[in-house]
């Protein structure tokens, strides 16, 4: 039986009331909003949701502001300048719609199907629609912002043991122990967090902060690891170390259920808590007390974080190969509480079946892989199918969320449009992201947009973005209180919810599946772009036996599996070639990739991030604030109010090295350029590393030649773009990297 939440409407205020899901981040919490004449005027959480339980964070409260906003995108807009001059003209959906296909259409009977690749953002739930056309398209060249956030973790989950753990959520008053690792609740899961909290502090969960920082999350922890960026390969080693030398892992698993036990114990043996301490700056008595209570309070998860997957070449591949080894030896894997496979079939949404990614294994147009399949091999159409065939036995269908076993590395795109290698890509298509703001290497992304070689840039969004300002083509996209919306998590989990759509479009903003269906009913089957996404999002839902009006209008709101078990290897074994945890993956080794958890971090390999005279401290990007969702919320006066400017932590000890005083501005320096943030100063950061803010720039300036401050004090515009610096997935390098510090007497701009 599965379990739908209800609610009979009871408000604090009266009058039409819709039930949707709030888009201003992935989390998407439901939300009741009073609408009147038309117009949303009041809403709250949905009490009833089981996400948030009626609960909003900061970000919510910004919800009409921003959809009312004067600076929002309204009508279509054709470039009529030079990229970037700001030039446009007002066109017709329909209009653009033809020239684009045209377009299109132009590229692929040229350069094949290939030659289009398609970037996008986590903030709308409509992925789907652009996956959906991919596939059908034939090209393998597609990004979304979780090709930097889950990939690595994903595919070396998958080979290990055959499924992941990324969306496996702690359970207080089940969950024992958690571990959160490059990770900060508090920021990054404001639902989360309230029930964590309370748990912790009541004393019925073991909380293990590992973070450079000392977060939130951090300051209520039974233990703090402030870890040395890039060392978490050394720090997994170590604890892994302690958990066999001590006998504290879970030999009947291990013995009956893991290969490659000897050699992982023989690589950790070399790594004693003086060694990992000296190596990682964590204290040798707090990395043994972290892998005790970790091993022996059971259930217990290693919770999934971004940063292990940014920390580039082979540090990642250590550190995400040693979480991993972790989780296994242990005994917690596919538990109640513990590391839980979300590995049960779809049986009420049409998910897989209508995205498809295995149409691309033998699309009968495509005769290339991706553009990073010659360099970043198991990141690949090749990748994706080796996956496929270890899964067979286990799970025919594969992986549900297999974008992130197929996700092209960014820098690669960028290269493949200048130099056309190893073989061109023209047009790119844009859809409610930001690359030179999200994205790491933001001054190739940059090139790529401006060259000559792409023949077309389509941008669809709320905001005229940085890289708005640089398309042929801008389209503007409905919010969440403009469309219906389903949630269907992007495939790694079984559950979805249902939100009613609150207001009809103002102006012209579509909805994101409208670019998808335009250009697909001229360009491939018209019957598999319904005219109406209703109709489509009906399609999803068909299993389930409700339309997706049924589905509102019954008042339900979120589908919740119940019927799930757990141990399912004791009947049928791993989802790995050997049916067994490979903790020596062999599809690493297929893919040329070390398969052993050896660590490789500092010293950097190549001397533009390992010169310690020019470039002394390391460098954190991209750490979450509840204001706001990577580059969005900046249109908000409210978000702005709390987060006016780009603060980058500093250690006193460093501060005083560098003479910065509180409140200072200082220049952040790399080979790539410099930026410039305003200091705090505080020992909430490790000596010798700063934090930067992420993701920033200034909407208030209008559309330019500095396209609204992109390069003045937007962390990615210092990150790098050399494709040998990103890890062994293709993950781009975001924590960690030298760089150095100067005061300054005021911003760029």
């Amino acid at each position: 039986m599965a379990k739908a939440s209800h609610s009979a409407g009871k408000l604090a205020f009266g009058g039409k009331v819709k039930r949707t899901l709030c888009g201003l981040c992935p989390a998407h919490c439901g939300m009741l909003v009073q609408v009147e004449d038309g117009r949303p005027v009041r809403f709250h959480g949905d009490p009833d949701n089981p996400v948030n339980a009626g609960r909003l964070c900061p970000k919510g409260s910004a919800a009409i502001e921003l959809h009312e906003h004067p600076d929002r995108l309204n009508h279509v807009l054709k470039r009529v300048g030079r990229r970037g001059e700001n030039r446009w003209e007002k066109i017709g959906w329909e209009q653009a719609m033809d020239e684009i296909a045209a377009k299109l259409a132009g590229i692929r009977a040229r350069e094949g199907p290939e030659a289009l690749a398609t970037l996008g953002g986590t903030q709308h739930s409509r992925d789907w629609a652009g996956w959906r056309f991919i596939n059908q398209w034939g090209t393998p060249n597609f990004i979304n912002s979780g090709r930097n956030c889950g990939t690595g973790s994903m595919i070396t989950e998958c080979a290990m043991y055959g499924w992941d753990t990324v969306t496996a959520s702690a359970i207080p008053g089940v969950t024992k122990c958690l571990i959160m690792w490059g990770s900060n609740f508090a920021e990054a899961n404001p639902m989360g967090w309230g029930p964590l909290k309370k748990a912790v502090q009541a004393g019925v969960i073991k909380l293990i902060v590992i973070d450079p920082r000392r977060t939130k999350s951090a300051e209520i922890a039974d233990l703090h690891l402030a870890v040395r960026p890039r060392t978490d390969g050394a720090l997994a080693l170590g604890m892994i170390r302690t958990i066999i030398e001590e006998g504290l892992y879970d030999k009947e698993f291990v013995e009956n259920w893991c290969l490659g036990f000897d050699e992982v114990r023989e690589i950790a043996q070399e790594w004693s808590p003086e060694r990992t301490s000296e190596i990682t700056g964590v204290p040798a008595q707090l990395i043994v007390e972290a892998a005790r209570i970790y091993a022996t309070t059971k259930p217990a998860r290693l919770s999934f974080g971004v940063s292990t997957s940014q920390i580039g070449e082979g540090a990642a591949r250590s550190a995400l190969l040693g979480q991993s080894i972790l989780r296994a030896i242990t005994g917690n894997l596919d538990v109640l509480g513990g590391e839980m496979l979300q590995d049960e079939a779809y049986e009420n949404l049409a998910y897989w079946d209508l995205i498809d990614f295995t149409r691309l294994i033998d699309h009968p147009a495509r005769t290339r892989d991706n553009v990073n399949a010659h360099d970043v091999r198991i990141a690949s159409i090749k990748g994706y199918a080796a996956f496929r065939k270890a899964m067979a036995k286990v799970k025919p269908d594969g992986h549900y969320a297999a974008q992130y076993m197929l996700f092209t590395s960014q820098p690669h795109v960028y290269r493949a449009v200048i130099e056309g290698d190893p073989y061109p890509i023209r047009a790119i298509i844009v859809q409610n992201g930001e690359p030179l703001v999200n994205y790491g290497g933001s001054r190739l992304a940059y090139e790529a947009f401006t060259s000559e070689e792409l023949e077309l840039l389509v941008v669809m969004d709320h905001w005229l973005t940085p890289t708005a300002q640089l398309a042929d083509y801008v389209l503007p996209a409905t919010d969440f209180l403009e469309r219906p919306e389903l949630s269907m998590r992007w495939g790694f989990t079984r559950m979805f919810s249902v939100g009613q759509q609150s207001v009809a479009p103002m102006f012209e903003r579509r909805d994101d599946y409208d670019l998808w269906a335009g250009i697909g009913r001229r360009l491939l089957d018209p019957l598999d772009w319904p005219e109406q996404v209703d109709e489509m999002l009906d399609r999803f839902l068909a299993p389930s036996g409700r339309t997706h009006r049924e589905w509102g209008e019954s008042g339900a709101s979120c589908y919740l599996p119940e019927n799930r078990t757990f141990q399912k290897y004791r009947e049928h074994g791993f989802a790995t070639a050997s049916g067994k945890v490979e903790l020596i993956p062999s599809l690493f080794e297929q893919f040329g990739i070390d398969p052993r958890p050896v660590y490789t971090g500092p010293p950097y390999a190549r001397p533009d991030v390992d010169d310690e005279a020019a470039y002394p401290l390391q460098m954190l990007t991209g750490s979450r604030v509840l204001e706001f969702m990577g580059s969005t919320m900046r249109q908000s006066k409210k978000m702005l109010a709390r987060h006016p400017e780009p603060l980058v932590q500093i250690h006193p000890e460093t501060a005083a090295t560098y003479n910065i005083a509180d409140g200072d501005w200082v220049e952040i320096a790399r080979p790539e350029g410099a930026i410039r943030q305003r200091a705090t100063v505080t020992d909430a950061i490790r000596p010798g590393t700063i934090n930067l803010a992420g993701y920033w720039w200034d909407p208030k300036r209008r559309p330019g030649a500095d396209l609204s401050g992109v390069w003045e004090a937007n962390g990615n515009a210092i990150t790098p773009y050399d494709p040998k610096l990103s890890s062994f997935v293709g993950d781009q390098p975001l924590r960690g990297l030298r760089c150095s510090i100067r005061h300054v007497n005021a911003p760029v701009g």
